[in-house]
């Protein structure tokens, strides 16, 4: 992942630049490959998900500085019914929501401040909806797709492709055909999406789209993992979907892009925001001793010091006394499940080099 520091302080209040900033993120586990003034080339963990946008950057670095941090503006989303109907038909997305949006203007492009992340990441700038999705991944790490509305014929399924079906991805000369039981986005006619992959020829939006259905939604890591080696295809979106997303911020995501289009005056919401699918949080509590904690660091820390490393990733910890009882946050059930996990954490906070 390529990032710049002048995008992440708009995250988190960097005390750090240049030489000592690198030295600050490979210490605190985000690997630094390569180091060009202020432009940071990142080798992230397979089972770090989170660490794939500028937030969950932030957020581990919050984890040893504690440093406050922030996000961009986003609108918050009315939810309810949609012009274009949402079915769900498999339990391997979590949630999917949709968001129309309709032309009032002519076509602005975002701002040069907008687009910084995106350049500091390589990726060229196209038309304002492809952008603002691309922001919302960078930024959040939550993956978003605009489909041209006008191209979807009834409403939208989301399901597994049968036997021998096709579907014609985004820069393919010609359509594939599917592995059955792949997790797609359809309408009555044709697959507009693999899910968490990429989207489809026939409902890409044009510089003439004049309509667009946002979909942001939380898919299963496994089933990308599955279909984006099947197709041979790894983009940007697999590689955030595959690593566990958050199953939480798919209004989020979509809050952000809308607030991106609209703010360009050439963008509106038309109605609500369609949600269907509903995740549940595993409430995943696990028993954390701070005494213990603290033995197997070989460095004290009372149950406030634990409280206060712990909340700074994102942990709500409760509890009397030393016995506490620690709930893992939605965007880090894919990988902290073990007391031990969380001594891993407390490790990180303070600094393996300030432990014996």
């Amino acid at each position: 992942m390529k990032i710049s520091a002048e995008v992440l302080n708009r995250f988190i209040p960097l005390q750090q630049s240049g030489h000592d900033l690198r030295m600050l993120l490979d210490d605190v586990g985000l690997e630094v490959k390569r180091h060009d003034g202020s432009r940071f080339t990142l080798e992230l963990l397979a089972n770090r998900g989170d660490h794939h946008c500028y937030a969950g950057l932030a957020r581990e670095i919050s984890g040893r500085t504690g440093a406050p941090t922030c996000g961009p503006a986003k609108t918050v989303l009315e939810t309810g019914s949609c012009p274009i109907p949402l079915h769900l038909e498999s339990p391997l997305c979590g949630v999917y929501t949709a968001t129309l949006l309709e032309r009032v203007g002519d076509d602005v492009p975002l701002t040069a401040e907008d687009l910084a992340p995106l350049e500091a990441a390589e990726i060229h700038s196209l038309t304002a909806p492809v952008d603002a999705t691309n922001l919302s991944n960078l930024e959040l790490g939550q993956p978003t797709h605009a489909f041209d509305a006008d191209t979807i014929v009834g409403g939208i399924t989301i399901r597994a492709s049968t036997e021998g079906e096709q579907a014609w991805p985004l820069f393919a000369e010609d359509k594939v055909t599917l592995t059955a039981g792949t997790l797609v986005i359809a309408d009555d006619e044709k697959i507009l999406a693999v899910a968490g992959v990429i989207g489809c020829e026939e409902s890409k939006t044009t510089e003439q789209t004049t309509r667009l259905l946002l979909e942001s939604a939380h898919f299963d890591p496994i089933a990308v993992r599955k279909a984006s080696r099947a197709l041979g295809i790894h983009t940007d979106s697999s590689a955030r979907f595959e690593r566990g997303s958050d199953p939480t911020a798919p209004l989020k995501g979509a809050g952000r892009v809308v607030h991106l289009l609209e703010a360009t005056g050439a963008w509106k919401r038309s109605g609500q925001t369609a949600v269907v699918g509903e995740w549940e949080d595993p409430a995943r509590d696990i028993a954390l001793s701070a005494s213990a904690a603290s033995a197997f660091l070989d460095h004290p820390m009372d149950v406030a010091e634990v409280t206060d490393r712990l909340s700074r990733y994102g942990f709500t910890v409760s509890g009397a006394g030393d016995a506490l009882t620690v709930r893992v946050p939605p965007h880090r059930i894919w990988d902290v499940e073990f007391t031990q996990d969380l001594y891993e954490e407390l490790a990180k906070s303070v600094g393996y080099n300030a432990t014996p």
